[in-house]
């Protein structure tokens, strides 16, 4: 099998996934604006996501977390989460979910 390159400016998430080969995990790449977040959500996989620009927030049942470019972050299991821009420039982060 030939490895698998995608640009995250040329496709939408997830960036690669099963249809790609990738059996295990699919991966995105996203962005918040200033101010913006992500939908509040719960599901029974963990979060992994790494920040690649950027400042802000994980909320995580109830409880913020701050988060900065080069920080690994491991949200639990079927908790509460988000995530949110609290800086002034583009937060960007790379998620793998199972």
């Amino acid at each position: 099998m030939k490895p698998i390159i995608k640009n995250f400016e040329n496709f939408q998430n997830p960036i690669l996934s099963k249809e790609d080969g990738a059996s295990n995990y699919v991966m995105l790449y996203v962005q918040h604006e200033p101010g913006e977040n992500s939908p509040l959500h719960v599901h029974p996989w963990e979060h992994q996501a790494f920040i690649t620009r950027g400042t802000g927030i994980i909320w995580v049942d109830g409880e913020e977390y701050p988060i900065t470019s080069g920080d690994f972050v491991l949200v639990p299991p079927n908790s509460s989460r988000y995530f949110k821009n609290t800086g002034t420039s583009t937060l960007s982060r790379v998620t793998f979910n199972p």
